[in-house]
């Protein structure tokens, strides 16, 4: 009797684990413990000056899936993911303050922001990975000043903690969204065709 595969997510985003669970899939969740700061490529120090991302979030991702393999069940397949958001060559992250929210906001309605979304998935048992990078683009419309204030709430909404300080799944911001290249679920943080084939690669049969 063969003993049945478990899936585990290694992200602590609620995001993440409310598409996997929307789609279906059964899993563990668990975060790697790692300072995404100190993941350098192309010899940059910080690695955020890099000219292309995909490399960054790769790099990322693998290093979530190194710092994990060791604590998931001999069984398993684990999922490891990262996403920046690129705007006109730099990459950003979550906003500091307020106002930075709103100026990032506000350039999104001139240059969409970009998704580089990084996909791992390791064969525990074997120790293959299959991984691929997936990107997506968001513009938005011009936003009033007191739909941003409502949506920031103070510095305490989740569009915060959100990479580039913007969602596409908040119901305020919704009517003022632009024109979108590739699929929601990649902006959301998991591109759901892309973990389906890389789980298929690896081996891992949905129940």
């Amino acid at each position: 009797m063969s003993v049945a595969s478990v899936l585990v997510l290694g992200s602590s985003s609620k995001w993440r684990r409310q598409q996997l669970e929307e789609q279906g899939y059964t899993f563990e969740a668990m975060a790697a413990d790692i300072d995404e700061r100190a993941v350098t490529v192309d010899g940059d120090e910080d690695g955020r000056g890099v000219s292309d991302p995909s490399k960054l979030t790769l790099a990322i991702a693998n290093a979530k899936a190194d710092a994990l393999v060791p604590k998931c069940p001999p069984n398993s397949f684990l999922i490891t993911s990262d996403q920046v958001v690129h705007y006109k060559g730099t990459i950003r992250e979550k906003p500091e303050t307020p106002e930075m929210c709103k100026e990032y906001l506000r350039s999104y309605e001139t240059v969409p922001a970009t998704t580089v979304t990084a996909v791992v998935v390791t064969n525990v048992a074997t120790g293959e990975r299959f991984q691929q990078v997936d990107i997506a683009s968001q513009q938005f419309k011009p936003i009033p000043e007191a739909v941003m204030d409502e949506v920031i709430e103070g510095g305490k909404g989740d569009v915060m903690y959100c990479c580039g300080g913007f969602m596409i799944d908040h119901p305020k911001l919704q009517p003022y969204l632009g024109e979108r290249k590739g699929s929601e679920d990649s902006i959301l943080g998991m591109p759901l065709a892309v973990l389906e084939s890389l789980l298929d690669k690896a081996g891992y049969k949905k129940e």
